[in-house]
């Protein structure tokens, strides 16, 4: 075929003489390919088949990251997209009232004065110090608020998620049974502290006390960021990784000695 043709053209073949046959045929390419064709392709592989086939020095299991993730760097940190789903769950949550896990009214009533007393209680016991420093007073509740709500929000989210992937067919696990207490208990805690601040914001001197999404939004990731270094040390495989550090301090002292 002539170069650029679209049309194959017979004429273009080549053609080998059998000169004892007097017989003609197409020149056929050979059924073995030369040592020489292989020759790696740098430009459609330029990372390489050898470099690929290399596994990785830090093994972590794949539920790893589903909560968390790692930076450019290999270094553990939260992941956005579940911040974002807590945040979500704040904006549900965030103001509104206490309810108690009773449909008897009397016993509802009953709880809410105990809820109500306890807020007194919390309101009371910060008066002697809103005497002294009431501005590091003010900042130390927020900053105490606004941690209940980011570890409230996120354990509502965690336990949503663990309850969607349990088996129905099965009892729910004690571990499970533990944390829907402890989010009832942060829930709780969380109103109790909102209650108070209500009452007293204004007696701190300062110019914002209130609870925010943004601050709320900063110490839910600290506390995955927390949580994600945590599961990175107690996950890790670092046995390939430290394999091949004790062969390179190997081949190290080995090329010292030889120059000794």
């Amino acid at each position: 075929m002539s170069k650029g043709a679209d049309i194959f053209d017979p004429a273009d073949v080549e053609v080998e003489i059998d000169m004892e046959n007097g017989e003609t045929g197409e020149l056929l390419p050979t059924q073995d390919t030369p040592e020489e064709a292989f020759i790696p392709d740098t430009i459609g592989d330029p990372v390489g088949s050898d470099n690929r086939a290399e596994q990785d020095d830090i093994v972590l299991p794949d539920y790893f990251y589903k909560k968390f993730q790692l930076d450019n760097e290999g270094n553990p940190t939260f992941n956005p997209g579940r911040v974002g789903g807590v945040m979500k769950i704040f904006d549900e949550k965030y103001g509104t009232p206490m309810t108690f896990n009773t449909e008897d009214s009397e016993l509802a009533e009953k709880d809410q004065a105990y809820f109500d007393a306890q807020a007194e209680s919390v309101y009371l016991g910060l008066q002697p110090l809103l005497e002294v420093e009431p501005q590091a007073t003010g900042i130390n509740f927020l900053q105490l608020a606004t941690r209940t709500w980011a570890e409230f929000v996120s354990v509502v989210f965690e336990y949503k998620e663990s309850m969607a992937e349990a088996d129905p067919s099965k009892e729910i696990p004690d571990w499970l049974c533990e944390r829907e207490d402890k989010m009832f208990q942060l829930g709780r805690k969380s109103r109790l502290l909102s209650s108070v601040l209500e009452q007293i914001d204004d007696k701190f001197g300062l110019k914002d006390v209130s609870i925010k999404a943004d601050r709320v939004k900063t110490q839910v990731e600290l506390r995955l960021q927390r949580l994600a270094e945590w599961n990175y040390k107690n996950l890790v495989d670092t046995s390939k990784f430290s394999a091949r550090a004790m062969t390179n301090d190997a081949n190290s002292a080995l090329d010292i000695s030889d120059v000794a």
